[in-house]
Parts: C-alpha cells; structure tokens; sequence
C-alpha cells in the first residue's frame, strides 16, 4: 500500500504543477467600501497583514465604487491598512477573517495634508452580511482554550455546535443519523467510503481553524444530508513556532459513583503530542509538522486480559508561494493504530483474545492561482488509503475456536473470526472563480469533481470451522467456507454553479448541484446508480446597512451519496453456513452416526458430507448435518429504481451584532429527510404483506421511511471583552422519524407487520430542549478556567417486545415514552509560567464537576431486561474525574 500511495503521490503532484488552484473551503474572505463621507473613493491601496498569511502583505486597490475584496485569505487575525494620497492613513488592527466567511470592513477617510498620518479604527463587525447558513466557526483562540481534557479532537468538539448531538465523535445534526456528515480536512473528503462516518484522526493542535456547517450550505458543498465539518491545519509561519502537549489519566483520578465502581474497571490514558512549523524562505516557503501518540489501556471487571489502544498520528505539510500569483501545498497524513485484547472482558479467556490494526495515508497536493484581477481557478487531488484489520490475537489461522451456546461459559481456545478490508478513496476536483459588477458585485463559481471508492474485505471463520459449546461438550460445530475477498465500487461526479450576488444592503445566493454516485458490486456489475440536481437558494439582508444586523433565509436540497456498503450487499460470492450438530451429544457412536448420516448434501452450490469427524478431536463420534441447519440465500439486490435519499431544509433566521465582538442569531430549521432506503423480504415489494415470501432481501425506497425535524436556535457568541471567550446556544425542537440507521441492511423493515408498525415517532436525539455553554476565562496571575457545560430535558425511549426470529417490534409508537434529562459540567484550569521564550502551563481538568450520574440508556423490553424493569436505567455517565497535563508553547 505504502508504494502505491507514493506512486500515485507522485503523479498527483506533477499533475498540478501543469494547471489550476483550489480556493474553496481553505480560506475567508475580507471585503468592504471605503468613502470620504460623502462619496466613494477609488484608487484606495489597500494592505492585509497576518501571520498566517504565506506570501506577505496582500494588496488591493478600490473599484470606481469604493469597493474592495481580498477573496481568499488564510483564516486569522489581520492588521488592515487604508492609503490614499490626500487623506489620513487608516490602519485598523485584529480583524478576524473566519473560515469560509465574509467578513465586512468599511473605511471612511479623512482628508489631510500631513504626511503618514494614522488613524486605529474600531472593531470589525463580527456578523457575516452574506451568510445564508446556519454554521459554527471554530478559530484559534477557541481550540487553545476551550477544549477541555483528553477529548482533544476535532471529532468530539463538533458536539458543542449548537443543533448537534454528540455521538461518539459522529454527531447527529438537526435529525440526522451519525452517518450523514462530510468531514473535509483542508479541502479533501475524508469521510470513510464505508461506514460514512469520520475517517482520519491527527494531532489537535495541528488545527488552525474549523467551520462546521450544520444547515444551508452553498452549492459548491455536497456529499451529506446533515452536517459539513470543514477543517484546515496550519501551515507554518516567518517564525520558528511549536508545541509539546501531554495529558494524563489513571485510575486514581476516577471517582467511584452510586452506580459505577472505578476498580471494575480500571483505565489509563496517555496522550502526547507535539508540533513545529516555521519557515524555509521567509514569506515564500513554509513548513508543519505534528506528531501525536494516544495510548489508553483498560481492565473490564473480573477480565484475564487487558484492552490497549496504540494510536499514532502524523502530519507534514509543506506550503509555497509560487511567483506572485500562485502557492502550491502539498500534505501527507498517517494514523496507524493498533488494539491488543481488543474483545477484553470476563467472557473471554486470554487465548480467545482480538487483534485490530486500522488507519491509513493521506495524500493531498493544492495549486492556487489568481489569473487575473478578477479571475480564480483552482484544483485539488486527494489519495485515502485506509485499512480495518481483526483477527485472533494469537495470531493462530488454522485453530478454531470456542463460543459457549448458552452465553454462560468464556470464549476459548482461540477468536473465531477474521476480517479485512481496504477503504479507498481518490479524489479530484477543480473550480473557477469570476468576480463581476453588473448591476451589482458577483462572485460567480462553478466547478466539477470526482472521486472514486474502493472497499475491498474479507470476512472469514478462522480455519474455516468455529464451536458452539454446551457444558464440557461442543455441541454445535459450524463449517462457514471462506468466499474470498469481495471488492465493491463506486464512483462519483459532481458539478456546481453559484452567484452570490450583492447589490445594496441584499446578498443573494444563487446555486445548483448535480452529484451522480454509480455502484458496482464484486463482479463489476453496475448495482445502483444514484443521481440528484439541489437546488440551493439564499437570501441575506443587512438591515442597517453596516454589518452589525442581519437577516437570512435559505432553502436547500441536499442528496447523501450512500457508501460502498451499498454495492456489498448485493454480492455475489456468499457461501451456506453449515450447523453440524455433535453425534456423542444424541448418544450415536461413530459408526451409527456414519452410518445414518453419511452421504452428500448439496446446498449454495456447495456439496459436503453429512457426518464428518472432528477436525480438532473433541468429539471422537464425529458430526453429523441435517437439512434444518443449513443456512443458505440468494445474494442480496437492489431495486433498479433506487433513489437517493435526500434532505430539503429550510432556514429562517437573523443574527445581530450587539457589542463589540459579541452577537446573537435566532434562527429556525425546518428539515424534511425522503426516499431512504432499507433492505426487506423479497415478497414485501411492491406492496408490504403478511405472507411475503423471504428468499433474499432487497434494498428499496419505502414512503413510510422518513424524518422530520423541526427547531428553533438561539445562539451567543461573545469575544468582546479580552479576558472572556463564550459560546452558548439553546435548541428547541422535534426530530422525528421511522428510521436511525444509513447502512441499508438492517432488520428495520425485513417483516411486514413486524418490523413496520409503530416505527414512526420521536428518534432517539429527541429532546425537546438543550442548553450548551463553552468559555474560557482569563484571570489574574496568568491561570485560565476554561468550562464546557451541556444540559438535555428527557430523551425519548420507546416500548419493545421480542417476537421470534424476526427480532423486535414497537409496543407503542416509537418514542412515546421520557426518560431523564441530563447535566454535565468540566473544567480545565491552566497556570502558564513564561521561561524565556518558553510559555510552559501546567494543566488541571475536572470532567462531570458535579458527579452527575446521569442515565443514559433505558431497558426498552415491555418484559424487563433481566433484573431491571421496563424504563429502568441501564447505563449511567461516570462520575468525576481528573487529569493532569502539561502543555509548552513557543
């Protein structure tokens, strides 16, 4: 893998030496009028300086209409200078250019005969007059400070947005599933081509800014239904910058809880990172890296083996300003990890233990280029080589091993599966950029891209057999054949046109997208092919004309380009399942059982014995196979009329700027999720029946597989006061649906009745209101309290009965029922000693303050789950907890 990566590396780059740029989802924008007080004043020479900026002070010069625009500019703080011969010199300091972002800064002169005059105008507005989305930006001040613990990743700080839903680093966005975002890392989908889920982890500290879109996004954005995380790492500097990070956690940082005892399960947790960026040539050429290692080991109650998690991450970017008009950068990512006793509990003896190894390379290479004043073009490639290998620990391919029938003994003798599977994805795409006055300012893009999907997986019985054990005896003796690898692919073509349009105090958005994802499965046969033009339309009206109140409204469709799941259901080289049952267990000998069972029997195009001995001697009497335990079906297909699923979503909202740096946006959404799709019998098609014959599942759209969700937002965004940084929200809303899952085969809807009435109500992420509050505050002395607090009302739980073999069905209208509402509360306290050029600080966190035990999942079995009545508490949120870190800077 490692050559093919640096092969293709190799091609991509000499690639984009020969054309193109790639602005789109790296870089804000800074723009605004400037005037004398009575007119607009052309000619004004116009500089933008950061530290973030490769290439030096940027320049432009005002149109005949006092109009300016930096369009892409590297997200971070900026001095603005104004100059014009005949008037003051203006210079306004700390401007904030946000990721994908306009910010707007107008100018007023004044006329002067002295030389050099400067004047420091106010602050920026900090309300985007063009933004029709509803999205949450990230900058660097936020992620030094706010973050708080070992959950330094970009995955978890997504569940501070507010509408979003933590998920275990895949968040839910206003009714969404886990599985319908699109994680961008400097411009290049990273999403995994299988699971749609994040695919990639690096150090935290390599992040310069993150905008994570939640609804509304612009045309040019597709491949999710729910939320659109937009990360860019940083690039280096004209100074030599970097720093060292480490937090730690072990057991005697755990507190013990009503409902939870630190010593059934004990844990430690090391995480180490560092980073180093600067320069090569001043101003031309740039460098980063970033190292990480995340250790965490952990010791289930009563378990012979312990759980260890080895995961190491690694970045290198290099970053050149190419002549005047063009920079070129070009990256590579690494986040190979490893799991010993990956499957650690008391259940499984120390020989039955998993291995797992999993991550992958990134490659990526951008060319950027201003071909003239008002014309951009841009390109960008990406190559995402991924891998998710479990298999015995032992190492051992030809032992099989034990299970125990009854749930009552440990696994033993050895694991008794074995998969892996590559995650492929290469990417291409280009866009141009024209910026046009008729009848107002224009920005016009349009671009195309493609991309390619590769799964390729093996799923295997570790010798080809597997026991099932009943007291001392293997009673069951399954022979599963191993079918070989299967490949499944997908490809995807794209293309986009937008308007943004601004004329007086109204920004429109004007937009459209085409994304077309074909699927073939193993033997190249063309499975599905999904296709969708969405529309995209936004409006943005600065009421004021100033920057500082603004009201938006956008209405968008949204398709969800499925994963390669899809075409790995419909398979062709599944293989039967063969039961053999112990001959010693119904009292044959081994000649009886030979004698009665002896013979062939033919099944999935497969022929085997009816009694075989026993490949590992437990049962000296040998196996014998009857018809009733043979498991065989036909591949699985998909509907030829198969539609995407796609999101139509409205929002209506305004934000207002109501202090320096510090604003409020009320905002309503309203998101209408149609044409999923799920597997079910053959026979439930066209129409779902009782009597449905079930030869093999098919994947189809249903009308009664939908979500809808409907919410009102207010947020609170302050950094106007430079000893506070505060982020808040409050969410009201209803997320309904009659489905959770994305992955197309689930058992949802297999069974008509079973698994169709009652499916539709409120989802599991339904709570009617939510309250989240993240800040950071300086005090004297150097110290910093930074605090992350989230508060739910109750989660809606639903009543279930099993009903044998087709799994469960709904008492009552999915979540009819409330559980409890949920509180958490951390804190991180951080001292900072300045040693020279050294900022060393030393780091105290406090995660659930409060103890809070809080309930997070209930028995949803109307009988009980064992000894725990129907809405009782399953599992709870630990109890507090600390953990110590040490963090240099300079």
């Amino acid at each position: 893998m490692k050559r093919e990566v640096l092969r293709i590396t190799l091609a991509l780059i000499a690639a984009l030496t020969l054309a193109g740029s790639a602005f789109a989802g790296t870089t804000g924008k800074l723009s605004g009028v400037v005037n004398d007080g009575a007119s607009a004043l052309p000619g004004v020479t116009i500089t933008a300086t950061s530290s973030t900026q490769l290439g030096g002070a940027q320049v432009v010069v005002t149109d005949e209409n006092g109009a300016y625009s930096f369009p892409a500019l590297t997200p971070g703080t900026f001095t603005v200078r104004f100059e014009l011969d005949g008037f003051a010199t203006q210079e306004a300091a700390a401007v904030t250019v946000r990721l994908d972002r306009t910010t707007e800064l107008n100018a007023q002169l004044a006329v002067s005969t002295v030389a050099e005059t400067i004047t420091v105008t106010g602050e920026a507005p900090v309300v985007d007059p063009e933004q029709v989305s509803i999205a949450q930006t990230f900058d660097q001040k936020y992620l030094d400070k706010i973050v708080v613990g070992t959950d330094r990743s970009y995955q978890d700080l997504l569940g501070q947005a507010a509408g979003s839903v933590d998920r275990g680093g895949n968040p839910s966005v206003f009714g969404s599933t886990d599985a319908e975002n699109a994680y961008y890392i400097d411009g290049v989908n990273t999403t995994d081509p299988v699971t749609s889920t994040f695919g990639t982890n690096f150090n935290f500290d390599a992040i310069q800014e993150i905008n994570f879109e939640t609804a509304g996004f612009q045309a040019e954005y597709g491949g999710a239904t729910g939320g659109l995380v937009n990360v860019i790492t940083k690039s280096g500097g004209n100074r030599l910058s970097g720093t060292v990070d480490v937090r730690f956690r072990n057991n005697d940082l755990v507190e013990n809880g009503d409902f939870f005892d630190k010593e059934s399960q004990k844990s430690e947790t090391t995480q180490l990172g560092a980073t180093l960026g600067g320069p090569i040539v001043q101003d031309r050429v740039w460098y980063f890296l970033a190292v990480q290692n995340d250790v965490t080991e952990v010791t289930p109650d009563a378990s012979p083996t312990t759980q260890k998690f080895d995961g190491s991450y690694y970045l290198g970017k290099l970053s050149a300003q190419l002549g005047s008009n063009w920079q070129l950068a070009a990256k590579y990512s690494a986040d190979p990890a490893e799991i010993d006793n990956g499957n650690a509990s008391q259940t499984v003896l120390e020989e039955a233990n998993l291995f797992q190894e999993q991550g992958g390379d990134i490659v990526q290479a951008d060319l950027t280029g201003t071909l003239s004043s008002n014309l951009l073009w841009n390109l960008r490639g990406g190559i995402n080589r991924q891998e998710l290998n479990a298999f015995p620990q032992s190492g051992d391919f030809d032992l099989a091993g034990h299970t125990d029938y009854n749930g009552v003994l440990p696994d033993s003798v050895n694991y008794t599966n074995a998969q892996f599977s590559d995650r492929d994805r290469d990417q291409l795409s280009t866009d141009l950029t024209w910026f046009v006055n008729a009848g107002g300012a224009h920005e016009v893009k349009a671009g195309v891209g493609y991309e390619k999907l590769d799964f390729t997986s093996r799923n295997e019985t570790v010798s080809g057999y597997r026991y099932e054990d009943d007291g001392t005896l293997p009673f069951l003796l399954w022979f599963e054949p191993n079918s070989g690898a299967t490949k499944s692919s997908g490809k995807g073509t794209n293309a986009f046109a937008q308007d943004n349009w601004k004329f007086g105090n109204v920004a429109l958005s004007l937009g459209a997208r085409w994304d077309e994802y074909k699927y073939d499965n193993n033997e190249g046969e063309r499975v599905a092919a999904l296709d969708k033009i969405q529309p995209r339309l936004g409006l943005a009206w600065d009421i004021l004309g100033d920057a500082t109140t603004v009201a938006r409204a956008s209405w968008g469709r949204f398709m969800h380009p499925n994963a390669t799941t899809l075409p790995n259901f419909a398979r062709t080289n599944g293989l039967p399942s063969f039961g053999y049952l112990s001959c010693s267990a119904f009292g044959f000998s081994r000649e009886e059982c030979q004698d009665i069972f002896a013979g062939d029997i033919s099944a999935g195009g497969l022929t085997v014995q009816g009694w075989i001995d026993d490949p590992q001697r437990f049962d000296p009497n040998g196996y014998l196979l009857v018809e009733g335990n043979i498991f065989s079906s036909l591949p699985g297909q998909v509907a030829s009329d198969l539609d995407p699923m796609y999101a139509e979503t409205l929002v209506v909202g305004v934000e207002r700027q109501i202090a320096p740096r510090t604003s409020i946006e009320v905002s309503y959404i309203e998101k209408k999720t149609r044409d999923i799709f799920e597997d079910t019998c053959n026979g439930n098609l066209p129409t779902p029946n009782a009597d449905a014959a079930c030869d093999y599942y098919v994947i189809s759209n249903f009308d009664s597989l939908k979500r809808d969700y409907e919410g009102f937002l207010v947020r609170f965004e302050s950094r106007g006061i430079d000893w506070l940084t505060l982020q808040a929200s409050y969410a009201y809303s209803k997320s309904q649906g009659s489905i959770e899952d994305t992955q197309n085969a689930g058992i949802d809807y297999d069974v008509f009745p079973v698994h169709f009435d009652n499916a539709y109500g409120y989802l599991s992420d339904d709570r009617r209101h939510r309250v989240k509050i993240n800040g950071a505050v300086d005090l004297p002395l150097d110290f910093t309290l930074g605090f992350s607090g989230l508060w739910g009302s109750e989660f809606a739980f639903s009543k279930t009965r099993p009903v044998d073999p087709y799994g469960d069905e709904y008492v009552d209208p999915r979540g009819s029922y409330r559980a409890d509402d949920t509180f958490n509360l951390d804190l991180e306290v951080r001292k900072m000693f300045q040693l020279g050029a050294l900022r060393t600080s030393l780091i105290g966190t406090i995660q659930n303050v409060t103890s809070e035990e809080s309930v997070t999942q209930v028995c949803e079995n109307e009988a009980g789950c064992g000894a725990v009545d129907f809405g009782g508490a399953l599992n709870h949120a630990r109890p507090r907890r600390y953990q110590v870190g040490l963090r240099v800077e300079f």
